[in-house]
């Protein structure tokens, strides 16, 4: 009888322990705001809006320890809106990430979905440089003047140990999603496929990235995408600065540009951001200005973006936090005609509530 018992306890323990070596976490964002926006040529719009401070998501988190300092794990991430249930993104079931991670002191491998590094979302991203968040309205933020790279499918993902607070990570998608369903068993001179490397760097107040990014745009048969940014941000005490650099050529990714009919050069372009930060009260009051210069590389027409956001940040305790946003935009000459119109010139109010779970 305890021969019997022997190997089913023993069974019993190595499945303990494999249970207790992994483990799985659900966690979340729910952001609410009211809103008032005004575009040019439109009526203000008040509203109950969502995602603006943090998006609005919920998540699964798992790792398994293999010992000797390597671990599989995965991230599976689904955004939502909270004004009204629905789905972030239609056709997906994890919308934000679905990543299968590798790690060990050799660094780490992630493949699937997740956002670009100039995304300013995700696991991976490495931007910086800019005071508010992209989920901010676009009319006060970095992302109104940076053409920032977005989510993305088939990634294959490197990321290396630190050496003294700096790492470099590698990013490649053997098609994208952005302009197809995404699927990557075409012919590969079919597929739209990204490229990126960047520095990372962060060290007490200190935090730094420089990063090239190019799409090939080969599922549209447009020139190539080259995206070079960089941009930080140094603590001073209560203060804190940013400020940040890109130049965009033969972009396609500038808000409602439409290569069939404008071109399938893009636009070139230079961006500029810089802001403050201090804080006040328990919370963190931001001011932030943003700029862009450039041209419609086929037509040569010419355009300018300014804009300014500023926000006052307040936790109410360490996963809930209340904020206040007003953002400007304004653009002219090519961006103050046609659709790009009211996309370029608007303004923002807005408060709300982010809570994370």
């Amino acid at each position: 009888m305890i021969k019997k018992l022997l190997p089913a306890a023993l069974l019993a323990a190595l499945s303990f322990n494999a249970m207790a070596a992994s483990n799985v976490m659900l966690y979340g964002v729910i952001d609410e705001a009211v809103t008032v926006t005004k575009h040019k040529g439109e009526s203000a719009v008040v509203k109950l809006d969502n995602g603006i401070y943090a998006g609005s998501r919920f998540g699964l988190r798992g790792v398994e320890d293999l010992g000797n300092g390597n671990s599989v794990g995965f991230i599976l991430e689904q955004g939502f809106n909270a004004d009204d249930g629905s789905e972030a993104y239609g056709g997906k079931a994890f919308s934000r990430e679905a990543l299968l991670q590798v790690k060990g002191n050799w660094g780490e491998f992630a493949f699937g979905r997740a956002g670009g590094l100039s995304s300013d979302c995700g696991t991976y991203t490495i931007l910086h440089g800019g005071a508010l968040w992209t989920s901010y309205y676009t009319d006060g933020n970095m992302a109104s003047a940076f053409i920032n790279t977005d989510r993305m499918d088939n990634l294959v993902i490197y990321k290396s140990p630190s050496f003294s607070g700096a790492t470099i990570t590698a990013m490649y998608s053997n098609g994208t999603g952005l302009n197809t369903t995404g699927e990557d068993d075409k012919k590969w001179s079919k597929n739209s496929h990204y490229y990126g490397i960047g520095l990372d760097y962060a060290h007490n107040d200190t935090v730094f990235s420089a990063m090239w990014e190019m799409l090939d745009n080969k599922d549209i048969a447009a020139k190539s995408t080259q995206l070079f940014t960089l941009g930080g941000q140094q603590g001073f005490g209560n203060w804190t600065v940013w400020a940040a650099y890109q130049y965009a050529h033969n972009s396609q990714m500038l808000p409602g540009w439409n290569y069939a009919n404008q071109g399938t050069k893009g636009v070139s372009q230079h961006a500029v951001t810089a802001a403050i930060g201090y804080k006040i009260a328990s919370g963190e009051w931001k001011l932030e200005g943003n700029y862009a210069h450039g041209k419609s590389n086929s037509t040569n027409e010419k355009y300018n973006i300014w804009s300014a956001g500023t926000a006052y940040e307040y936790p109410l305790s360490n996963r809930t936090l209340v904020y206040l946003y007003g953002g400007y935009g304004k653009a002219n000459k090519l961006l103050n005609t046609g659709s790009y119109r009211s996309t370029f010139n608007s303004w923002t109010l807005c408060s709300g509530i982010s809570h994370s779970f």
